[in-house]
């Protein structure tokens, strides 16, 4: 029996895009950010359903070949750097490529000229992130030069927030630099048709800064991207569960796992399930977390195993071999998010969800 299953509720996922695009009204377009696996929750598994957003954001043109793929027509915005030698695929593909250098634009359009095909393009603007994109005097001094290049259609601009929902003084700064260079280029009338700036945590936020569109990564899956109380109601997307492999009763002053890192003080009913570091599950949960079973939380103890994880049945009998196990998730009246596992591993939740892959089977809940 296949022990481990991750859940993806897809009619939690299609309401959470609809409860955001609520947020932000209906004149702002909705880019759903489906890199990482569809951060963790299978690009080519969820991208199929997604037929309430307006577009695709991946981080190299490998992710947007999956789309494609998969059957996805409507447009995709690879939203870090490319190679030149992915310009190739991105014709191909029809893929629209960041670009945040004259070099690379150059490139596109020679590539766009040999083919007789316009290619859509969004400029990329560093406003403070220190990653990505042109300075603002540095597009100041080169955006000409871009226009007069041949077989290029400057659809976007747009820019990242370094510290959206952490420093609102941070983000005031970046935004305010990002209208300035856009008043800068509409006077010398330069225009693009989407600008855009905001992730999930600046669109719940700092709503002001949503613009001509969103684009919507953690959040879509019902994730709070911040430590901040959200405007809006978020159902999670996720469940991680399990079986209960064996049971063992262990004696007093018995050693749990590697390292002796927890000896038990009396006679303790232990259970032992069939997931480990090698799934993703984060080992900073070693005698520092829980899982559900029965309804009840069951703590992790010892050292989390590659394959493996051991907890505490001592104060729950009524468990038996195959009784399921939620890591992440709801059973009965409890839960345990990835906002909470993360706190516990004193990580941020983007690197839970994304690092849950290998032997896990994904199934779909409609």
């Amino acid at each position: 029996m296949e022990a481990n299953i991750l859940e993806i509720d897809i009619s939690n996922l299609k309401s959470n895009i609809e409860v955001i695009k609520g947020f932000i009204g209906p004149y702002v377009k909705f880019l759903a950010v489906v890199k990482a696996d569809a951060y963790g929750h299978g690009i080519k598994l969820v991208s199929r359903y997604l037929d309430n957003v307006d577009r695709f954001g991946v981080a190299n043109v490998e992710e947007a070949i999956k789309l494609r793929e998969n059957g996805i027509s409507k447009p995709i915005l690879i939203m870090g750097d490319i190679f030149p030698s992915d310009i190739k695929d991105i014709l191909y593909y029809n893929i629209t490529p960041s670009v945040s250098s004259i070099e690379i634009a150059k490139l596109i359009s020679k590539k766009g000229l040999e083919e007789n095909r316009k290619v859509p393009i969004h400029i990329k603007v560093d406003t403070g992130m220190g990653r990505f994109g042109f300075l603002v005097e540095e597009l100041l001094m080169s955006i000409d030069k871009i226009l007069e290049l041949p077989n290029l259609e400057l659809e976007g601009i747009f820019s990242h927030f370094s510290a959206a929902g952490v420093d609102k003084n941070y983000v005031d700064l970046q935004f305010r630099r990002f209208i300035e260079l856009i008043s800068v280029l509409e006077r010398r009338r330069i225009f693009f048709s989407l600008k855009h700036i905001a992730n999930s945590p600046a669109t719940l936020i700092h709503p002001y800064t949503t613009m001509d569109m969103v684009r919507i990564g953690l959040a879509m899956y019902g994730i709070n991207p911040t430590k901040s109380q959200l405007p809006v109601e978020l159902s999670p997307v996720m469940s991680l569960k399990s079986r209960v492999l064996t049971i063992r009763n262990i004696p007093e002053d018995w050693s749990i796992s590697y390292d002796r890192t927890f000896i038990s003080s009396k006679e303790m009913r232990t259970g032992i399930i069939p997931v480990g570091y090698g799934d993703g599950v984060p080992f900073q949960l070693s005698n520092n977390g829980y899982v559900l079973v029965r309804g009840k939380r069951a703590p992790i103890i010892g050292r989390i195993c590659m394959d493996y994880m051991i907890i505490d049945l001592t104060d729950i009998p009524e468990v038996n071999v195959e009784d399921e196990v939620v890591i992440i998730g709801k059973q009965g009246e409890e839960s345990i998010s990835v906002n909470e596992i993360a706190e516990r591993c004193r990580v941020i939740p983007y690197t839970i969800v994304t690092n849950l892959k290998g032997r896990l089977k994904r199934e779909i809940s409609l």
